[in-house]
């Protein structure tokens, strides 16, 4: 028992620490979780199987919080259709258990997602169509990502990624002191950062929310949405091909929700310029990274011992 407490303590504490660093600054929870995972000895493959399981349960917490949902009022599968989607996975789960599995999670998410979605203002609110469109280039550019990413050599990974956190921060910078900057691809921008969330797992969705623009830009409601289908197309592709599934990413998930509930999130300022001290936490993350220079030894070990029962 205390083996797994020793092993899961260390994750939770990092959800924890990065919500309230998240909190106080502004600056991307991916940004301080990446960075610490590969200080620990994650492989590419460690860190791009936890971050994309913890941004699909993240994005979707931080975006329903304050949601109640009731089966009464489901937009997908109100009342006796909620039915549907748990036969359905009944059905699959006897004859394919993991693809079972990813039905559920596929149809959990469109709810969540539709639920939001109607809960906008309907003059706020973007057409659907165009919030499908860029699901679907997110879901290929993650998945792209996920194949590809693990093949990083681990020896020059951690400099990538301290390098995407430097250029996803550099934009928010400059998005945020020009204001009428990236009109009529602003959207494509953050959708395409997705092909850094399926390489390097990191994620910065809610900075769009942050960054008003002299333009009206209706889809950065729901971008942190949009993202989250792309971070569950990319976990399906590390399923599928690496058959790997990150159970440490649980419990930090849990911790930052936890964190989340008792922090609450970071309030941008109205101006729209973009947060300093998330800037300066953003690269002393990636000063620390480079100054350890990791070596990548995995997490086998962790996921191994997760998986023995509690008492023997």
């Amino acid at each position: 028992m205390l083996e797994f407490i020793e092993v899961l303590g260390p994750f939770l504490l990092l959800g924890i620490v990065a919500a309230g660093l998240s909190r106080i600054s502004g600056v991307a929870m991916s940004m301080i979780i990446v960075p610490t995972l590969l200080i620990w000895g994650a492989t590419p493959l460690d860190v791009v199987a936890f971050m994309l399981l913890f941004v699909v349960y993240n994005n979707l917490t931080a975006e329903t919080q304050d949601a109640r949902l009731n089966y009464k009022e489901l937009v997908l599968f109100p009342r006796w259709k909620i039915a549907i989607p748990l036969v359905l996975t009944a059905l699959i789960t006897v004859f394919v258990p993991p693809a079972g599995i990813a039905f559920f999670m596929a149809c959990f998410i469109a709810e969540l997602i539709a639920t939001v979605y109607k809960r906008i203002p309907e003059k706020e609110r973007p057409v659907s169509s165009r919030v499908i469109g860029f699901s679907i280039l997110a879901a290929i550019l993650t998945a792209i990502g996920a194949y590809v990413g693990p093949m990083i050599s681990g020896d020059y990974y951690f400099g990538l990624v301290g390098l995407a956190i430097l250029i996803i921060t550099a934009f928010a910078w400059y998005a945020g002191n020009h204001r009428s900057a990236f009109k009529g691809v602003w959207d494509f921008i953050w959708t395409g950062f997705t092909l850094f969330l399926g390489l390097f797992g990191i994620e910065s969705s809610h900075y769009t929310a942050g960054l008003t623009r002299d333009y009206s830009s209706k889809l950065d409601r729901m971008m942190p949405m949009i993202i989250a289908i792309g971070a569950f197309a990319g976990l399906m592709v590390i399923f599928g091909v690496y058959i790997t599934f990150s159970l440490p990413s649980f419990i930090t998930a849990i911790g930052a929700a936890l964190g989340i509930r008792v922090f609450g999130l970071y309030e941008f300022e109205r101006r729209g310029s973009f947060s300093y001290l998330a800037i300066g936490f953003a690269v002393v993350a990636v000063i620390c990274l480079y100054l350890v220079s990791p070596v990548p030894t995995g997490f086998d070990d962790i996921n191994a011992l997760m998986l023995q029962p509690v008492v023997e």
